[in-house]
């Protein structure tokens, strides 16, 4: 069996480059506490104007499909960070991916209007705060900007960037280091099977 580490240097190799060796063994060691690691968000100005991929905003907005409707949410960012870079030329226009916020209570009373039992309502919350549903992101409250919410990655909006920028806009959170790894890897597992077992071959003749 792997000591701690070699399990370490397994981790590492997919661990971010960018980051010092000091920077790589504290987020190491933020993630071995997972799902009970409670440093979801980072308390810092330094990004709050820039655009970032796990952000969180108010100020997008979202068309309902059967009526045509509009309203203004606050959500999350879904699009990589480069490719809504603000300084960035652009050659045509760009779309900025968001997932709208849903209050993990309003989810829940919506559970219980369908007639779920407490039992199952406990075992759903307690899935979503351990991060155990692959299409759901949840987020803990933040004091001052969020209470308790999550994400659907299946409920994904496309906002033009510029409209965006040009909407009355409000920075609401910022995922620290380990909770930014952790909806990487989530997005990953939801959006991408690698090991979804179909061959995609001609047959042999």
């Amino acid at each position: 069996m792997s000591n701690e580490s070699d399990i370490f240097e397994q981790i590492k190799l997919y661990l971010p480059k960018y980051l010092t060796p000091t920077q790589t063994e504290d987020l190491y060691e933020e993630l071995k506490k997972f799902p009970d690691f409670t440093t979801y968000y980072w308390d810092s100005d330094e990004f709050r104007e820039q655009l970032l991929q796990g952000d969180g905003w108010r100020g997008f907005v979202v068309i309902d499909f059967g009526t045509g409707d509009r309203k203004s949410v606050s959500g999350m960012i879904v699009s990589n960070s480069c490719d809504i870079a603000m300084e960035n030329a652009r050659y045509y226009p760009v779309n900025i991916l968001f997932a709208p916020l849903i209050k993990l209570e309003g989810y829940l009373d919506r559970l219980r209007e369908a007639g779920r039992t407490n039992t199952q309502i406990e075992s759903v919350a307690g899935n979503i705060r351990k991060q155990r549903c692959t299409n759901i992101f949840y987020l803990p409250g933040c004091p001052g900007s969020l209470q308790e919410s999550m994400i659907l990655l299946d409920d994904i909006h496309a906002h033009p960037l510029q409209d965006f920028l040009g909407r009355e806009r409000l920075s609401l959170f910022t995922l620290s280091q380990p909770a930014f790894y952790i909806f990487l890897l989530k997005l990953s597992i939801h959006l991408c099977r690698f090991r979804e077992d179909v061959r995609r071959f001609s047959q042999a003749v």
